[in-house]
């Protein structure tokens, strides 16, 4: 985004983690955040806090307009201490222009939700998270789900990832960080920490062969 640049706040604690957008003003992400540029004057973030809550937490979009934020605190360390105590996902110096919460709690079917006006551009948002619509079964060990959103059409779907699910892989050791469609063959490919790159079948929810 032109007049921002994205920097590490630092490798060690309380810094460690988090990100600053830099500009004349910038917000403070902390782990667990995905950004995109809407345009070019503002940003689409989202993060589903991880608890073991039932059902699991909304995850949780948010439109922000960097230009109208107010700079931070000058002190960022008592600012990321705070953040690290209160588990606080990020801290902007104001509100977000516009906020949307998608339920997780069920994946048999479509969900109504009604999307920010500045995302309505979005035909398609994929989004990884926790569902607690999937059963645990002792051959379920994750409860992973890739949410759809379509901002155009007012909802979104969730659909269990089964391959991985009941992959019986060390699911505090290897999970799935991004996925993206490929606009040439409309498949959505994926990449995860200790797990090889995937790509997905029609379904959505089991590995393409």
């Amino acid at each position: 985004m032109k007049g921002f640049q994205w920097k590490l706040a630092g490798h060690e604690s309380p810094a460690a983690g988090k990100t600053l957008l830099m500009g004349c003003n910038g917000p403070v992400l902390n782990f667990y955040n995905y950004v995109m540029v809407l345009d070019k004057s503002s940003l689409l973030m989202w993060h589903q806090r991880w608890t073991n809550n039932v059902p699991t937490e909304d995850v949780r979009l948010f439109v922000i307009h960097p230009n109208r934020l107010a700079s931070l605190p000058d002190d960022l360390d008592s600012l990321y201490r705070t953040m690290n105590e209160h588990q606080t996902p990020f801290t902007i110096g104001g509100a977000p222009t516009a906020e949307v919460r998608l339920p997780t709690g069920d994946c048999t079917g479509d969900v109504s939700a009604e999307f920010p006006e500045q995302t309505r551009s979005l035909e398609e948002l994929l989004i990884l998270c926790r569902c607690s619509g999937i059963p645990r079964t002792p051959e379920c060990g994750s409860e992973t789900a890739l949410l759809v959103a379509r901002p155009r059409e007012s909802s979104y779907r969730l659909y269990p990832q089964d391959w991985f699910n009941f992959g019986g892989l060390d699911y505090g050791y290897q999970w799935i960080t991004r996925v993206a469609r490929n606009p040439l063959t409309g498949q959505v490919h994926g990449e995860g920490i200790r797990i090889a790159p995937f790509i997905l079948d029609n379904s959505l929810r089991r590995l393409r062969k």
